[in-house]
């Protein structure tokens, strides 16, 4: 199986996205799977300009030359895309969202109705049959992830594609400052690349484990409380209250 991994986190590999994904990947390659993995902050991306080009002049073809040109490269030849990102604004970050925009490449001006009835455009090429998300958040209740699934299985919909499984994890404000309470997950999401790379899905009983906070809501305060003195002295310093 070959896997595209799009790691939207502005901190790169250094949060949470990039623990989470550094399991995964490993689970993957011990399954054997092909992956090419983007740390999206690190490269030069523009957003959309909705100039048509692709769909008006060269078919398929963005007519923007960046960075983008090596992931479409990848998005042609994966079976699995995986969508890493932290929530930000109650959806995915600005550098997730200015790639899968960028996407409509992939598209026709030609409209057709999908196996759902609804109306879709026709494709150039086609991204990967597979989309998996995989997203932290700052705070600690599972409802802050509500508007970025929606959004995630929208897109999946409007490409063409299957929508497999939702890795979400919150609190990262606290695990930032409790890095170990990572760490049951961290073995579970490992496990969960390898099933992927052999099977092609994750079990449901290992997402359900994955998807259980590590933190109660009371303890993620707790932990928090740890984040918001250092933030205090970080503020005193620069003569702020």
């Amino acid at each position: 199986m070959n896997v595209l991994i799009l790691n939207g986190s502005a901190r790169g590999q250094k949060g949470v996205t990039g623990r989470l994904l550094k399991g995964f990947v490993e689970g993957l390659i011990e399954g054997n799977a092909e992956v090419a993995e983007f740390n999206l902050a690190g490269l030069n991306i523009s957003p959309c300009t909705a100039c048509l080009s692709c769909m008006h002049k060269v078919l398929g073809e963005c007519a923007v030359k960046d960075d983008m040109e090596e992931i479409y490269r990848a998005m042609k030849r994966s079976d699995m895309m995986v969508l890493a990102t932290p929530v930000y604004t109650d959806t995915m970050s600005a550098q997730m969202k200015n790639v899968m925009d960028r996407s409509i490449c992939s598209m026709q001006g030609f409209l057709t109705k999908d196996r759902f009835g609804r109306v879709r455009h026709l494709y150039s090429w086609r991204m990967p049959a597979k989309f998996m998300l995989m997203a932290t958040s700052g705070f600690p209740e599972v409802e802050t992830f509500e508007p970025l699934i929606a959004t995630y299985r929208a897109q999946a919909l409007n490409f063409g594609s299957e929508a497999v499984a939702e890795i979400c994890v919150p609190g990262s404000i606290a695990i930032q400052m409790e890095p170990e309470r990572l760490n049951r997950h961290l073995g579970l999401i490992k496990e969960a690349g390898k099933e992927i790379a052999l099977e092609g899905s994750i079990r449901p009983d290992v997402l359900s484990e994955i998807n259980i906070p590590p933190l109660t809501v009371d303890e993620y305060f707790i932990a928090a409380a740890k984040y918001e003195s250092w933030l205090r002295k970080k503020l005193g310093e620069t003569g702020q209250k």
